[in-house]
């Protein structure tokens, strides 16, 4: 096993486990059939929060080079970034509610937002953080500066504008932008 393989194991596999609750959660909803007050929002953040997870892997994939310059703090900064991802992913869709209780999505959503979106932005800070801390062994950074600049007050508007069209207009423009972000590109270079 190669190094890179080796410490984003771990990383990875937390991807997963974020994976298999969405998923859950989408059984338990399904399963749940007339309990369900259906709405689009928390189905549509926990499909943003899916093309996260699914970026950030390609991402991973995609910069070998990375692992060179990995450092303790750093891998600490890489599994922080993981967690986060996973807070996000879990709040989109509720828990597990008790047997004949109705399950009120438009509800979950106005109490989640904010946190959703606090989650949202933190991740891409700590990786923001991350790509300007981190160099190459020859010296260079990783990353001259992260994309996404537009997150930091798009997030911070969804997270103070509680209105629904508001939020369906954000997590639509961010289901977009991780759908076409690596359109066209293959992991073999």
């Amino acid at each position: 096993m190669e190094p890179f393989e080796f410490l984003l194991l771990f990383a990875a596999l937390l991807l997963g486990v974020a994976v298999t609750d969405l998923v859950g959660s989408l059984h338990r909803l399904f399963a749940a059939d007339r309990r369900v007050i259906w709405d689009w929002l928390a189905p549509l953040g926990a499909l943003v929060a899916f093309l996260k997870i699914v970026t950030q892997w390609w991402v991973w994939y995609s910069r070998a080079i990375f692992v060179q310059a990995l450092t303790w703090e750093v891998f600490l900064a890489v599994l922080t970034r993981v967690g986060l991802l996973f807070l996000m992913t879990a709040a989109a869709l509720p828990d597990p509610r008790p047997v004949g209780e109705t399950i009120d999505l438009r509800a979950h959503w106005r109490r989640v937002q904010t946190r959703y979106w606090a989650f949202f932005l933190a991740h891409w800070a700590v990786g923001a953080g991350v790509s300007l801390y981190m160099r190459t062994p020859n010296g260079a950074l990783v990353s001259s500066w992260p994309s996404g600049w537009l997150i930091v007050p798009l997030t911070t508007a969804m997270m103070v504008l509680k209105g629904r069209a508001w939020q369906t207009a954000g997590l639509v423009v961010f289901w977009v932008v991780y759908s076409v972000q690596y359109v066209g590109q293959s992991l073999g270079g």
